[in-house]
């Protein structure tokens, strides 16, 4: 991988690690070999996904489902891990950060749905002067604004 990708810039990838198809435990062990490989051939991070290849699976939808998964990724290949699967409660995605399931919690649905998704988190988490977290423009504007979405201007 790095014989084309720069030494100075990260190198990332988001591989399905899972295809909750009954066979867990056997594609788990192969990804994490390969996710070792990927290391050994340069790789600095991984986000943690599920395969999809198969319209058998039984995926555990649920509040922090892939936090385990991501965790066990983690503690055997020594890489800094991801997910987003999951994390879209704020008490959730602070969990997985400070038990060490994971480095960093990415952020998707929740962003689509609502663009000021990280600040409500913050706010949400009680957060003081959570706009701060914003450029200021941004946070000069949305720290007033009443919006649905925000509740009453706190900042």
């Amino acid at each position: 991988m790095r014989a084309v990708w720069p030494e100075n810039l990260p190198l990332t990838a988001r591989f399905g690690v899972l295809e909750f198809d009954g066979r867990d435990e056997e594609t788990l062990v192969e990804a994490i070999d390969l996710v070792r490989t990927f290391k050994a051939e340069g790789l600095d991070f991984l986000n943690v996904s599920i395969g999809f290849s198969t319209i058998e699976a039984r995926v555990p939808w649920g509040n922090g489902f892939m936090a385990p998964i991501a965790r066990r990724v983690r503690v055997e290949t020594g890489l800094p891990i991801a997910t987003a699967w999951g994390m879209d409660q704020p008490e959730d995605a602070t969990a997985a950060i400070n038990d060490g399931s994971m480095d960093v919690v990415m952020v998707a649905r929740g962003h689509l749905a609502d663009p000021h998704y990280p600040f409500r988190l913050a706010r949400n988490l009680g957060i003081a002067k959570s706009s701060a977290l914003l450029p200021k423009q941004y946070a000069y504007w949305l720290a007033r604004y009443p919006g649905p979405q925000n509740g009453e201007p706190v900042d």
